[in-house]
C-alpha cells in the first residue's frame, strides 16, 4: 500500500514517520503547496512544547502529552532537537491587574500537582541574562519548558525518514485526483501525476485551496503571521518569552478581522525571533468564487509597523539592534483551529 504525504513541515514529517512504521510505502512531498514559494509556518515556529495542559478538553489533554511523546521519539530514533528551556509568561504595567490575576489562576489550575511556577516581579528583569535587553515587563510566571531546535530537527528527521525507507521528494501538490469519491493520487505543480492508495494533506494554510470541497476555506481558516529575526547584543539564554494575555487566540475564536501583536522572544536561527503580529481577515471577503489561494500577506505594512513599535516598547535594547542590523520582517501563513481541536480525520467527498 502506497501513501503520499503532502507537506514537509512538522506535521508532515511526523506523519510520514508514523506511517512508515506500519510497513507502508510512504512518499513525502516537501514542496510548497502555494502558488508562490511562501515559507511554511514550521520554519518560523519557536518550537515550544507545552507539557502541563493535562486538563480540559478541545485538544488540551492531547497537547499536554507533547513532551512525553518527543522523549519517546528520541529514545527510539536519537536526538531530534529537543532542548530544555524556561518559559516566561509576561505581562506589562498597562495590562489589567484583575485579568492578570485571573489568567495566573487558570494557569495554576492546569498544572500537575506539585508543580510550583516561579513568579517574577519587575526587578527580576533588571538583572541577569536579560538585563541588557531593557525589557519593560512588569512581571512574569516562570515554568520549565521544552523546545525543538529547528536547525537540528530538519537534518535529523531527514536522516531518520530515509533510514525508515521514506521516499522524500521536493514535489508540490497542485491538485488532488478524485474518482468516485476516492482520492487516487495527486497532480504536481510541474504536471507530473502520482498515483497512490491514499493521500495525507499536511499542508497547513494551503489545506483549503487543495480540498475539492465547497467553502473549504470556512472550515480551515488561516491568518498571516509577521515576525522579526535579529541577533541580540549578547548570547541569548534558553528562555522563551510569551505574553500571558495573548490576543491572537481570542481574535481567532471570535472571527474578528484586524491585526494584533503578541510580543514575545525566542531562540531562532542562531539569533532570536520577535513576534508575532497576526493579521486576520475573513476569507469569504476575498475576490473570486473559488477557495482563496495564498498570494501574499494581508496588511503587511500595517503589521510590520505595529511589530516594530511593539518591539520598541517591549525591548528597547533589541529595537536598537534591529535598526542597526536592518532586520527585515518576515511573513508566513498560519493555519488555526478556532475551537482548539486538531484537524485529524478523513475528508468527505
Amino acid at each position: 500500500m502506497d501513501i503520499l504525504v503532502a507537506g514537509g513541515g512538522l506535521c508532515g514529517t511526523l506523519m510520514a514517520l508514523a506511517l512508515s512504521q506500519r510497513r507502508l510505502g510512504v512518499t513525502l512531498l516537501t514542496g510548497s503547496a502555494h502558488p508562490l514559494p511562501i515559507p511554511a509556518a514550521t520554519g518560523y515556529s519557536y518550537g515550544g512544547i507545552p507539557w502541563w495542559m493535562g486538563v480540559g478538553d478541545r485538544g488540551r489533554t492531547l497537547s499536554g502529552q507533547g513532551l512525553a511523546c518527543w522523549r519517546q521519539l528520541q529514545d527510539r530514533h536519537g536526538d531530534l532537537g529537543l532542548r530544555p528551556a524556561r518559559l516566561l509568561l509576561h505581562w506589562s504595567a498597562a495590562d489589567d491587574n484583575a485579568a492578570v490575576d485571573a489568567a495566573v489562576a487558570v494557569l495554576a489550575a492546569s498544572l500537575p500537582e506539585g508543580t510550583r511556577p516561579e513568579r517574577w516581579g519587575r526587578p527580576a528583569f533588571c538583572r541577569g541574562d536579560l538585563q541588557a535587553l531593557g525589557l519593560t515587563c512588569a512581571g512574569a510566571i516562570g515554568l520549565p519548558y521544552g523546545r525543538i531546535d529547528g536547525r537540528h530537527y530538519r537534518p535529523a528527521m531527514e536522516r531518520v525518514l530515509q533510514s525508515q525507507g521514506v521516499r522524500i521528494s521536493p514535489g508540490a501538490v497542485d491538485q488532488l485526483l478524485v474518482r468516485q469519491g476516492q482520492c487516487i493520487g495527486v497532480r504536481l505543480t510541474d504536471g507530473d501525476i502520482l498515483k497512490a492508495d491514499g493521500v495525507v494533506l499536511a499542508t497547513g494554510a494551503a489545506l483549503a485551496s487543495l480540498l475539492p470541497l465547497p467553502e473549504a476555506d470556512r472550515w480551515f481558516p488561516y491568518s498571516w503571521a509577521s515576525v522579526l529575526h535579529l541577533h541580540p547584543p549578547q548570547p541569548w539564554p534558553d528562555v522563551i518569552l510569551l505574553p500571558l494575555l495573548a490576543g491572537r487566540e481570542r481574535m481567532e475564536r471570535q472571527g474578528r478581522t484586524g491585526v494584533v501583536v503578541d510580543p514575545g522572544l525566542a531562540p531562532w536561527g542562531g539569533g532570536v525571533v520577535f513576534g508575532q503580529a497576526s493579521s486576520l481577515q475573513h476569507q469569504s471577503r476575498l475576490p473570486g468564487p473559488t477557495a482563496p489561494t495564498l498570494t501574499g500577506p494581508w496588511q503587511p505594512s500595517m503589521a510590520a509597523a505595529q511589530l516594530r513599535h511593539a518591539l520598541a516598547e517591549f525591548a528597547p535594547g533589541l529595537a536598537g539592534a534591529a535598526r542597526r542590523q536592518q532586520a527585515t520582517v518576515r511573513y508566513c501563513p498560519v493555519s488555526y483551529s478556532p475551537d482548539g481541536r486538531p484537524w485529524v480525520g478523513g475528508c468527505p467527498g
